[in-house]
């Protein structure tokens, strides 16, 4: 590219920016740019860009302002709803992780000591009242289910429960 100016090229990019070259020039300006190489680095420049920016413009979908908001909001309120339910789901694991080791342990008393539950249940039916002594000494006559050991250890469960979901929800 040369440096310099042509007394001509203000002309040739009027009509360039106007859209108008070469239709609208004259032929003695047409004749000049094809003799004078800065008009011939400007126009062909010029007309590249101009292709660029129409190729460009062309390319370039933008949604509805109304469909990017509703989006918007929708991935909001739906990341709200997961940071919600997260400490719910939890919570749930953990209740279902006690409920599975106590119905293992259980089952491994209950194999141990030959499962004697249906004898340990019908005597708590004979019993003239239910209410929790009866069950504390019908336990504590049976050697292979201790309700001593069973009551704190599911109060213990419900505690943990408790303070894992207070946790969960105090963030």
């Amino acid at each position: 590219m040369t440096l310099g100016q042509c007394a001509r090229e203000k002309e040739v990019i009027d009509l360039l920016h106007g859209g108008r070259w070469p239709a609208a020039c004259e032929p003695e300006l047409r004749e000049h740019v094809a003799g004078c190489s800065l008009c011939v680095q400007t126009v062909l420049l010029k007309s590249a860009f101009a292709a660029a920016l129409v190729k460009a413009k062309g390319e370039v979908r933008l949604e509805a302002p109304g469909v990017v908001w509703w989006r918007a909001q929708l991935r909001r309120r739906s990341e709200a709803v997961e940071r919600v339910n997260r400490p719910i789901v939890r919570a749930q694991r953990f209740a279902l992780l006690i409920n599975l080791l106590a119905a293992v342990a259980l089952l491994a008393s209950q194999w141990r000591h030959g499962f004697r539950l249906a004898a340990w249940l019908s005597g708590v039916a004979e019993a003239p009242v239910f209410h929790p002594g009866v069950l504390w000494t019908t336990a504590a006559q049976q050697p292979g289910w201790n309700l001593m050991v069973l009551v704190p250890c599911v109060a213990a469960a419900v505690v943990l429960g408790g303070i894992t979901v207070y946790l969960a929800t105090e963030r």
